[in-house]
C-alpha cells in the first residue's frame, strides 16, 4: 500500500474512533418484517461496524430481545468511553494480536463498578488513572493503606456491575476471535472473574427489598381493590373511559397474574368462548406487523389459554362496549388496551411506559409502592395460600399444584421459576412462624416469677 493510501486508512480510523467515542447512539427501529432491531449509530446516522456485528452474531442469533440488544449496546458505549480515557485502542490492539493484559482488564473492571458521571470525572485527569495491585495484601495496615473507598452515590448496584462486565468480556472475546480466530485468549474469563458474586455488596435497601418479596400483603390487597375502582372518589384521572381502562388493566394483572407485556399484547380476538366457557389467549407474537410500537411489549413465557371468571369477563366487556368503543378510531386498533388520546387521528395500543405511568399514579392514592410485576408476585402468594389449603384437605398434591402453577404462569414444565415463587412464599411463612415463636419466648420470659419477685 502506498503512503497516500495508508494515510487515508489512518485518517478513516481516527474519524471512526472519534465517532465511536463521542457520537455513539443506540436506537430501536422496525424492520419491514416487523422485527425490532437495536443498532448503534454514529453522528451521521450510519451504523457502526464492530458493535453491530457483535450484537448480530452473539445476541440476535441467540434470539435475544431487542431490549436486551439495546442494553448491551449501551454497555459497549460505556466500554469505549472507559478505554478512551485509559488510552487503549481496542480495534488496533485486536488487529495486531496484542490483547488486553490482566492489569488493563482490572482497570476497566474498576470503572464498571461506578457511575458514568463519576468515571468521566476520573478519566478527564490523567493523574487519576487507577493503579491496581497484582497481589493481595496480607497485612491489615497494608489493606488500610491501599483500600479505595468510593462515595455511595458514585457506585452502581452489583447487578449493573455484573451485567457490564459480562458484556465487556463477551465483546472483547468476540473482537479478538474476529481477528485471530485460531489463537487462544483469556480476556472473557478475566472479565468474568471480576464480576461480583450474586449476593456480594448488597446494600441495606437491596436486602430490605429482597425480604419484602415485592408482593402485596392482605391489608394492601384490600386497599388496592378498593382504590383501583373507576368510581373511587380520589381517582387520579378525570376521564371516565381512562379510569375504567386502568381498572380493567389492573384487575387483569391481579386476577390472572400475567406479565404487563402479556396484557399489552392482548387483542380483541384473543378473548374467545369455547363450550360455553370464556378464555383469554396469551400468545407469543414477536415481530407482529399489526403492532406500531417501537418498543413492542414481549411475551416472555409460553403461549397458553387462561380461563376467565364471569366477574373478570364482565369487567372486560364493560370496558370494550361502554368505553373503548367510544374512542374515535378504536375499531381500527386490534389491541384490547389502547391509548384514549389519538395521535394524527390514529388510535395506538397502550405502551409499556404508558402502563407504568398508570401504576405510578395508582401508587399515589394507595399510599405504598405499586408496580405491575408485584401483582404477579401477589398472584403467586395467593395461589400458594390456596394450594396449601387444598393439600391439607387431601384434594391435591404439591407436585400437581406446582405443575399447574407452571402452566398458568407460562413456564416450561419443571421450570425453576416455580420453585423461586413458591420458595418466596415458604420463606415468608417461615419468618412469620419464627416471629410467632419469638413472641411466645418473650411471653414465657415475662411470666417467670423470679426469687426476688416471690413474696417470702
Amino acid at each position: 500500500m502506498n503512503l497516500e493510501g495508508a494515510g487515508h486508512v489512518e485518517e478513516n480510523r481516527v474519524k471512526y474512533k472519534k465517532s465511536i467515542i463521542n457520537c455513539m447512539k443506540s436506537k430501536l427501529s422496525v424492520a419491514a418484517n416487523g422485527e425490532r432491531l437495536a443498532i448503534l449509530l454514529e453522528d451521521n446516522g450510519l451504523p457502526l461496524l464492530y458493535p453491530n456485528l457483535f450484537i448480530t452474531a452473539i445476541y440476535r442469533n441467540d434470539d435475544q430481545s431487542s431490549g436486551s440488544c439495546k442494553k448491551a449496546l449501551e454497555h459497549i458505549t460505556y466500554f469505549y468511553e472507559i478505554i478512551k480515557g485509559l488510552k487503549i485502542d481496542i480495534e488496533r490492539r485486536c488487529e495486531s494480536g496484542s490483547f488486553l493484559s490482566l492489569q488493563e482488564i482490572k482497570k476497566i473492571s474498576y470503572f464498571a463498578g461506578i457511575t458514568q458521571k463519576a468515571a468521566r470525572a476520573k478519566l478527564i485527569n490523567e493523574s487519576s488513572t487507577i493503579s491496581i495491585n497484582s497481589h493481595k495484601p496480607k497485612l491489615l495496615e497494608t489493606v488500610r493503606h491501599v483500600i479505595r473507598v468510593e462515595k455511595q452515590e458514585d457506585t452502581v448496584s452489583w447487578q449493573t456491575r455484573y451485567n457490564r462486565l459480562t458484556v465487556f468480556g463477551r465483546y472483547v472475546n468476540w473482537l479478538e476471535k474476529y481477528h485471530y480466530p485460531y489463537q487462544g485468549n483469556e480476556s472473557e474469563e478475566y472479565f468474568f472473574d471480576e464480576r461480583p458474586g450474586k449476593s456480594e455488596g448488597l446494600t441495606y435497601c437491596e436486602i430490605h427489598e429482597q425480604l419484602s418479596f415485592k408482593s402485596l400483603n392482605k391489608d394492601q390487597r384490600n386497599i388496592f381493590l378498593d382504590r383501583i375502582r373507576p368510581d373511587y372518589p380520589d381517582s387520579p384521572w378525570n376521564n371516565e373511559g381512562v379510569r375504567y381502562r386502568n381498572y380493567a388493566l389492573a384487575m387483569t394483572l391481579y386476577v390472572l397474574g400475567i406479565r404487563i407485556g402479556e396484557s399489552l399484547n392482548i387483542k380483541l380476538e384473543d378473548l374467545i368462548v369455547r363450550k360455553g366457557k370464556n378464555y383469554l389467549l396469551v400468545k407469543r407474537n414477536a415481530g407482529d406487523l399489526d403492532d406500531p410500537r417501537i418498543k413492542q411489549p414481549k411475551v416472555k413465557t409460553n403461549s397458553r389459554a387462561l380461563a376467565l371468571s364471569p366477574q373478570l369477563k364482565s369487567i372486560l366487556d364493560t370496558y370494550i362496549l361502554e368505553h373503548r368503543s367510544y374512542v374515535q378510531g378504536a375499531a381500527h386498533c386490534p389491541f384490547l388496551f389502547i391509548s384514549h388520546r389519538t395521535r394524527n387521528n390514529e388510535v395506538l395500543p397502550l405502551s409499556i411506559s404508558g402502563a407504568e405511568k398508570v401504576f405510578r399514579e395508582f401508587a399515589q392514592v394507595m399510599g405504598f409502592h405499586l408496580y405491575p410485576h408485584c401483582l404477579r408476585h401477589t398472584w403467586n402468594d395467593r395461589y400458594s395460600e390456596s394450594a396449601d389449603k387444598l393439600i391439607a384437605q387431601g384434594k391435591t398434591t404439591e407436585e400437581k399444584t406446582e405443575a399447574d402453577r407452571c402452566h398458568l404462569m407460562g413456564w416450561a414444565k419443571g421450570s425453576t421459576m416455580s420453585l423461586v415463587y413458591s420458595s418466596r412464599y415458604d420463606t415468608k411463612r417461615t419468618m412469620q412462624h419464627a416471629l410467632h415463636l419469638q413472641d411466645e419466648d418473650f411471653e414465657l420470659k415475662e411470666s417467670i416469677a423470679y426469687d426476688n419477685d416471690v413474696p417470702m
